[in-house]
């Protein structure tokens, strides 16, 4: 292990409203070897939902969570609302520097981490490093997940702050070398940074797997092949893909599956699916869950297969790792991160939208079930060997320690 005496505690400010892979994230860097001793300070939106289960996994002794109003995302239906606040970001933006100025210089740390989901709209992450400018913080880290968001109407404003943000942080980290290309090709991030961007891919937390069977939950007959897409109920995550493949096998071969969908969402994406699965006479066979409370290696452990259409873009894809490593064979779309670990030896990847590939892949799978998980045992050497919380860990600290050692010896 790295010596850590010379970190004291961490900041990280995160803005966030559902349970995803930068939640997932978060738990295995607290809960490795490497950090799992540390102190941190949390900042985060009073509406982040995923907050519970950081707590869950890592414990409070350790992690403090802040909480503040954001002004730069909300959640509501209401027309007018969204079009003031629309019209009102850049002013609404600027303010948060102010607030999160005031909010982060109540606490003594030596690392500032902002910890961005989607990078490109305006954000607190965003709003926090320049703060930290302003409280002459080092150093300073932004690290991003997902690919570049792009901005409906403020793109050149947004571009004059991701030109600052760049001279000012000491380090930009992505999660995939996809994510990376994405905001470097779209952003003004890195036209200023001094340095080179580093890639750390994420890392799956090798804990020991809880023998939760959860039988009420995936309550089926033996002989029934258990379909999982953990997911946010999103068009472009790709459920109604997976109902439009589904709705094209033979009946005999619709009977031997059943297909749960594990992921919350807008109540407008769900009547979708909703009406979808309504439509194709479905219902029988698919089973729409919001949660399950457990831990999500046993959740996929349970399942016989898990799918991941998503039709544009994945960040990296943490669940699809999380599966290799419990032995659960993968159908993915062959998009963005997922690249960087999967491939033929170790899961089925096809074309995104492709109704026909998915029928033919549930076909494949419900007669040939060992190949697949003889591609799965395949990932999860991959997994254990390269994609790791305890590698990532590692890596993270070693640029820390770096840069803690720099701005000492600049002092």
């Amino acid at each position: 292990m790295l010596k850590t005496s010379k970190i004291s505690k961490i900041a990280i400010v995160m803005e966030n409203f559902d349970y995803g892979g930068a939640t997932t994230h978060l738990i295995n860097l607290l809960c490795s070897k490497e950090f799992k001793k540390m102190k941190f300070i949390l900042f985060t939106n009073k509406n982040n939902s995923a907050v519970q289960n950081i707590i869950n996994n890592c414990g409070s002794k350790n992690i403090k969570i802040v909480y503040f109003n954001s002004l730069n995302a909300i959640k509501t239906n209401n027309f007018f609302i969204k079009l003031i606040f629309f019209l009102l970001r850049p002013i609404l933006f600027t303010l948060s520097v102010f607030q999160m100025y005031f909010i982060i210089k109540k606490y003594h740390f030596n690392i500032f981490l902002a910890d961005c989901g989607g990078y490109g709209d305006f954000r607190t992450e965003m709003s926090s490093i320049l703060a930290s400018k302003m409280l002459k913080l080092n150093p300073t880290y932004l690290l991003i997940h997902h690919s570049y968001t792009k901005p409906r109407f403020w793109k050149f404003i947004i571009n004059i702050f991701d030109y600052f943000i760049g001279k000012i942080v000491s380090n930009i980290f992505f999660v995939s070398n996809a994510t990376k290309k994405s905001v470097e090709k779209n952003t003004w991030l890195t036209k200023s940074f001094k340095n080179e961007s580093m890639v750390i891919h994420n890392g799956v937390w090798l804990k020991k797997i809880k023998n939760q069977k959860l039988k009420k939950i995936f309550n089926v007959r033996s002989n029934v092949i258990k379909v999982g897409m953990l997911a946010r109920l999103e068009k472009y995550k790709g459920q109604i893909d997976l109902v439009e493949g589904f709705n094209n096998l033979p009946q005999n071969l619709k009977d031997r599956y059943k297909v749960f969908f594990i992921g919350s969402g807008t109540q407008k994406e769900l009547n979708n699916l909703r009406f979808k699965i309504t439509e194709y006479n479905l219902k029988k066979y698919f089973k729409i869950l919001k949660y399950i409370k457990g831990d999500s290696l046993s959740v996929i452990k349970n399942l016989d297969l898990l799918v991941s259409l998503t039709r544009d873009f994945e960040g990296f894809g943490y669940s699809i790792a999380e599966s290799l490593y419990v032995g659960t064979p993968i159908l993915s779309t062959n998009v963005g991160g997922v690249r960087e670990f999967l491939n033929d030896k170790n899961s089925k990847l096809i074309k995104p939208m492709d109704i026909s590939a998915i029928s033919k892949s549930l076909k494949d799978f419900a007669f040939r079930r060992k190949i697949w998980k003889k591609r799965a045992y395949e990932g999860k050497k991959l997994i254990i060997k390269r994609f790791n919380s305890e590698i990532m860990s590692r890596k993270f600290l070693k640029e820390f320690l770096k840069d803690l050692n720099l701005y000492k010896h600049a002092i």
